[in-house]
């Protein structure tokens, strides 16, 4: 049977992607030349070719141009995340889990630090947002959802421990990233090789657990 071609985007849908293509375009050469925190919206408006007021109807505030950028990218890469075929022992599935966003975040470090701040910025999750920063909030869940999956498979394979909930597992290894991702990006050159080497010891770390000396078991 024929697949059906999808249907033809009118003249009005057109010219609403062009303008987001453009203003997303634009902020991005914007924050790479002048960065972040010295950007402001007017120029990203100027550089697009919008009014001013056009650009709010496309994103709520600077931080929501930001996640324009980042959004489409990593819903990409949790897609290929999800489609991947996680063989090996769980270090190995992990590394290979993380460093493709490592790899990401590194390709344009002047944009990746504001991104992956946001991440941390948990007053921001009860105030207003935009629809690319509540997207960007959004996607928490889906990259959870993918961490728990996978140790779950391997708890059910008895290779793993099953004492704590894959959840609770996959929100440790979460924390671990979220909080090495943000030193590694501060870094003046962030290398992927290097970057992911220290990621990968305190998984192993997180993994093997502290045996503790002799008399120190029982300690309170």
């Amino acid at each position: 049977m024929p697949t059906q071609e999808p249907p033809k985007l009118g003249l009005r849908e057109r010219g609403k992607l062009e303008k987001r293509r453009r203003i997303k375009q634009a902020a991005r050469a914007v924050f790479l030349e002048k960065g972040y925190d010295d950007a402001t919206t007017r120029e990203i408006a100027q550089a697009a070719d919008v009014a001013i007021g056009t650009l709010f109807v496309y994103a709520k505030d600077k931080r929501d141009l930001l996640m324009m950028i980042v959004n489409d990218d990593l819903d990409a890469v949790n897609a290929e995340l999800a489609e991947a075929t996680w063989e090996g022992p769980l270090i190995d599935q992990l590394s290979a889990f993380f460093a493709r966003r490592y790899a990401y975040w590194a390709s344009e470090p002047r944009i990746a630090r504001p991104a992956v701040q946001e991440t941390f910025d948990f007053l921001s999750l009860s105030s207003g947002q935009g629809p690319e920063t509540a997207r960007f909030y959004a996607r928490r869940s889906t990259i959870s959802e993918l961490l728990t999956s996978l140790i779950a498979a391997k708890q059910r394979a008895g290779r793993i421990g099953s004492d704590y909930a894959a959840a609770d597992i996959a929100s440790l290894f979460m924390t671990i990233y979220l909080t090495e991702v943000r030193r590694w990006l501060n870094q003046d050159d962030p290398q992927v090789e290097q970057g992911m080497a220290r990621l990968r010891k305190l998984m192993s770390l997180a993994l093997h657990g502290v045996r503790p000396a002799e008399g120190e078991a029982g300690a309170r």
